[in-house]
């Protein structure tokens, strides 16, 4: 989930905390929580136990453990956070390719080394999208997870479906289609430039949206 959101979660729970409305409070910190570490941290139990038994001591005690444990930074599920290092080992893999791509001195080295490149900056973005669509109940067909489907799933305007901004949908439509030429082997189509602007963007997208 993008921090900002994560933020705003956050500062609601602060709000209906102040307001002593515990119920609203505990029942924001539960999607939290649900939204960063997953329903099966051992806060949700508490949290749980602590509106079934409609105890506002338990309540404000459940929150507030549980807004330490994000200030503190642990609200993150393992999965996630393992998620999040593979696919950075996989993109600095790319960035090597790519410099070898820019340092090779005949056409053939340099589009088997911008080829690579793509095709792992492709897969690791489409796992991106995979994983925001996952974290936002967004439905789609897990037979079917290509860049431009998980982009349509995550971008609905009509529907008020917006887990990616217009800018971003126009960058997934760009990077997809270099990731497709280097997937179909139209190799004679890429270029250093669209491969840097799909491996980087692709970092930036993935820094801003899965942090």
């Amino acid at each position: 989930m993008d921090a900002e959101l994560i933020n705003v979660r956050v500062n609601a729970i602060k709000t209906a905390q102040d307001r002593e409305d515990y119920a609203e409070a505990v029942g924001l910190a539960i999607s939290l929580v649900h939204d960063t570490a997953g329903g099966t941290h051992p806060i949700v139990r508490q949290l749980q136990e602590a509106n079934q038994a409609r105890d506002w001591m338990m309540q404000r005690g459940a929150v507030s453990a549980t807004l330490k444990l994000h200030e503190h930074g642990v609200l993150v599920s393992p999965a996630l956070r393992i998620a999040h290092e593979i696919e950075g080992d996989v993109l600095n893999i790319a960035q090597g390719h790519l410099s070898l791509a820019e340092q090779a001195s005949d056409a053939t080295s340099r589009t088997i080394h911008l080829a690579i490149t793509a095709a792992l900056a492709g897969a690791t973005l489409e796992d991106a999208l995979r994983r925001i669509a996952d974290g936002g109940g967004v439905s789609y067909d897990a037979t079917n997870t290509s860049l431009s489907k998980l982009q349509t799933a995550l971008y609905q305007p009509s529907k008020g479906i917006q887990f990616i901004d217009a800018g971003e949908n126009k960058n997934i439509t760009a990077w997809g289609e270099t990731r497709n030429n280097a997937d179909h082997g139209h190799f004679a189509k890429l270029t250093i430039t669209d491969v840097s602007a799909l491996l980087f963007g692709t970092r930036s997208f993935i820094d801003k949206h899965l942090p």
